[in-house]
């Protein structure tokens, strides 16, 4: 921030503050940095012009420090004092060490997710101003202070007003005619939806780099178009826009205040989704622009967007056609608003860990049944709602655990926005999502994007650093996850997913003894907890330790009956120690409790394994109905295609199903161009359709990238077969089985039965 030194006359001390510099003038009167005795911090000091200073002038300065004081959120700054002394009034205030928007972005390059982050924390912090009542009248990029942490804050409501407080508009200042609502430059009663207008004016000017009626120097100019000019297209100043930010923008500058979102909540919710979407997709939000003057340009009546698959779309102008409201989520008053349209699945155990040797068909659990939420009748209770979205966290592998955990930490943040425990339960919950939804990384993104939002919030929660740690175990930042997590216990010992985290950063790392030795200490400490004993389950598959993996996920299935993915688990210690009768009717044993795609898909795998086709048809059925499993695994509609293939009179059923798990893993390979996993499973499934030209390709590449991955080889090398080229397909599996691909599981391959009668390998 911009500091000047005292100039002869000006104030040096103002009761226990004494005044450093001058930072600054506002619409009401000069602002100084100070020194507060008493609490020995900075400080910034409003003071009032002296020319303002007349009784209904006083009366309003004393109810506007009343009203604000009453405002705590991080994107608000905060009111600390009110003083009069000596015919001087002013308003103490929190520093903030940093530069206004319009500042900040001339001297910054900010990425247009950035942009849009800053919107939806200054929405946040508006709806807490509106919430108490009070409107700011004069919302721009000069009113917003970005701190150190890159954090928006509003700030300079001098000119706020409580909408109960007597007064009109020619009493005071009015706010810049630039950001002025039409009812404000007519001189109208205004109300909250005046600010969303203004709102509206600095998110087209973020997002597009011009102010959304021209600009110009004239001021009766840009008022008389304010009140009755249509606003220009976003799509010409920034074509790359997306069409839920330019259907916003048509809500928020509609001249109709009753055409304007009813909720500023509403409105906060809305720039948060599209921030995450932005911050999902780097490269279509990597651009910038400039919050610099651009030429006006005519409006076009409506907007063209150029679509992905080659046409283009219309969309409504600002006032001619007002943006349907549907095209967005309905607004609610005062509420937070998340999508759970996300399909849950299971968290933990990965493909890659798990089936070792196996084919894709040995899937891993997933619970895909939707828990139907209880509405509780009783009234709203903090501790109670965050109670029961921790104890949903402990049941992540629950069919709708996850989805109850997120309802209720956005019941806390819908009363109190700024509350960090919730936040930092919702960056879990979205960690969860990640390992459980294919490692989409979407998840990724927003569960650090809550992580980092409650670090702001409270760096002293526990639960804040657990988060953290689970975000930089899924970025592979060992070293930094375990220095969360270790801040975490240092805060609070007993946090069982501080415990949970370390292990699981622990085996991700590959550090299996210290996994081992922590995970036993956590059945000792937690002896209920089944996660401890199915972290050990995991570690001892991985290492080859089948006795001591079944002993483990007997253990948790002891403590847990009803844990779904511990009886995957059991599973596949037996299958390794070729015990399949029994491993199956551990299968038929868990979905005797609940049925799951996982245990159905892997009862179709052993099914499959033993040349019942029909019967791993049946399976795999189930496995992809949207009541017994989950319709949008690639991995489940692979494996039912695979088993159709093999009963006579299905093969068009079969290509169907192929055709199905390509259509489902092509835009998660999209976000996850490098996966070897997913590449190799793309090159196999294109092989299955006969797609030579994609899967060739693939293939070559997947292998130069994985050159030591058993269950690349294997896919490579089935593909391959397919395609007709025998003597790379029995390369590329005969280095599958030095890697340590399992020789029965080739043999069990329908598909590789000619390869091996004509070559007289892999018998």
């Amino acid at each position: 921030m911009t500091q000047s030194p005292l100039q002869l006359g000006e104030l040096t001390q103002l009761g226990h503050y004494t005044i450093l510099s001058s930072i600054g003038r506002g619409g009401m009167g000069l602002v100084y940095l100070a020194r507060d005795s008493r609490l020995d911090r900075q400080v910034a000091i409003k003071c009032l012009r002296t020319e303002l200073i007349e009784p209904h002038y006083r009366e309003r300065f004393k109810r506007e420090a009343l009203l604000l004081a009453k405002l705590n959120h991080p994107n608000i700054v905060q009111i600390y004092d009110y003083i009069e002394s000596d015919g001087q009034l002013a308003l103490v205030m929190e520093f903030v060490d940093g530069q206004n928007l319009q500042q900040h972005l001339r001297e910054h390059i900010a990425s247009n997710a950035q942009r849009m982050q800053w919107l939806a924390q200054i929405a946040q912090g508006l709806a807490i101003a509106h919430d108490a009542g009070i409107i700011h009248r004069d919302l721009k990029a000069e009113n917003i202070l970005i701190n150190k942490h890159k954090l928006a804050k509003i700030t300079d409501l001098g000119i706020a007003k409580s909408q109960d407080f007597s007064g009109t508009l020619t009493d005071h200042v009015t706010g810049s005619y630039g950001s002025m609502s039409p009812e404000q430059a007519m001189g109208e009663e205004l109300d909250y939806r005046s600010d969303l207008f203004s709102f509206g004016i600095l998110a087209y000017q973020l997002l597009c780099g011009a102010h959304p009626f021209g600009d110009t120097e004239n001021k009766l100019q840009l008022m008389q178009r304010i009140i009755s000019h249509p606003a220009i297209s976003p799509f010409k100043k920034n074509p790359d826009l997306l069409p839920e930010a330019v259907e916003l923008l048509g809500l928020l500058l509609s001249k109709n205040p009753d055409n304007r979102p009813d909720s500023t909540h509403w409105v906060a919710v809305q720039c948060e989704k599209l921030y995450l979407q932005m911050a999902a997709n780097p490269e279509d939000s990597s651009n910038t622009t400039q919050i610099l003057p651009h030429t006006t340009t005519e409006n076009s009546g409506l907007y063209k967007r150029k679509t992905s698959s080659g046409y283009t779309q219309e969309h409504p102008t600002f006032d001619t056609q007002i943006v349907k409201k549907s095209a967005l989520p309905a607004a609610r008053p005062k509420s937070f608003i998340r999508d759970n349209s996300i399909t849950l699945a299971f968290i933990g155990i990965t493909v890659a860990i798990l089936a070792g040797g196996l084919i894709w068909k040995l899937q891993l659990p997933t619970d895909s049944d939707n828990l139907a939420a209880s509405e509780s009748l009783e009234p709203y209770s903090q501790s109670r709602e965050f109670n029961k979205g921790i104890e949903a966290l402990k049941l992540f592998d629950r069919p709708g655990s996850l989805e109850a955990a997120e309802k209720s930490f956005n019941t806390i943040l819908s009363h109190t926005p700024d509350n960090a425990a919730a936040v930092a339960g919702l960056s879990l919950v979205y960690s969860d999502r990640y390992n459980s939804d294919s490692e989409d990384p979407i998840w990724a993104q927003k569960a650090n994007a809550s992580a980092q939002q409650a670090l702001i919030l409270n760096p002293q929660l526990a639960l804040v650093h657990v988060a953290l740690g689970r975000v930089f175990t899924i970025k592979a930042e060992h070293d930094k996850a375990f220095a969360a997590f270790e801040q975490a216990l240092s805060l609070e010992p007993t946090n069982i997913f501080a415990w949970r985290g370390k292990v699981y950063a622990l085996r991700s790392a590959q550090q299996y003894s210290e996994a081992i030795e922590l995970a036993t200490q956590g059945l000792e400490r937690f002896p209920q907890e089944r996660y401890f004993a199915d972290a050990l389950g995991i570690i001892y598959l991985i290492q080859n330790n089948y006795t001591k993996s079944e002993e483990a996920f007997r253990l948790s299935i002891k403590l847990q009956p009803d844990a779904v993915t511990s009886y995957t688990g059991l599973n596949l210690a037996l299958e390794r120690q070729n015990r399949t009768d029994e491993a199956m009717q551990v299968l038929q044993q868990g979905l005797q409790i609940r049925s799951s795609e996982a245990l159905h898909g892997n009862l179709g795998t052993g099914l499959f394994n033993k040349g019942d086709y029909v019967g791993a048809a049946a399976s795999f059925e189930a496995a992809v109905s949207p009541t017994k499993g989950n319709p949008n695994s690639h991995l489940a509609w692979a494996n039912l295609a695979d088993a159709l293939l093999w009963i006579p009179g299905r093969e068009a059923e079969a290509k169907k199903a192929y055709s199905k798990a390509r259509d489902l893993l092509t835009p998660l390979l999209e976000r996850r161009k490098d996966d070897v996993t997913l590449m190799s499973r793309m090159g196999l499934y294109s092989a299955r359709l006969g797609d030579r030209a994609k899967a060739e390709p693939l293939l070559a590449r997947v292998i130069e990238l994985a050159p030591k991955n058993a269950n690349v080889h294997f896919r490579a090398g089935l593909a391959y077969e397919l395609l007709g080229k025998r003597e790379n397909a029995v390369a590329t599996l005969t280095k599958a089985v030095e890697l340590g691909y399992p020789l029965r599981l080739i043999q069990a391959e329908p598909d590789l039965l000619t390869l091996r009668r004509t070559s007289g390998a892999f018998n």
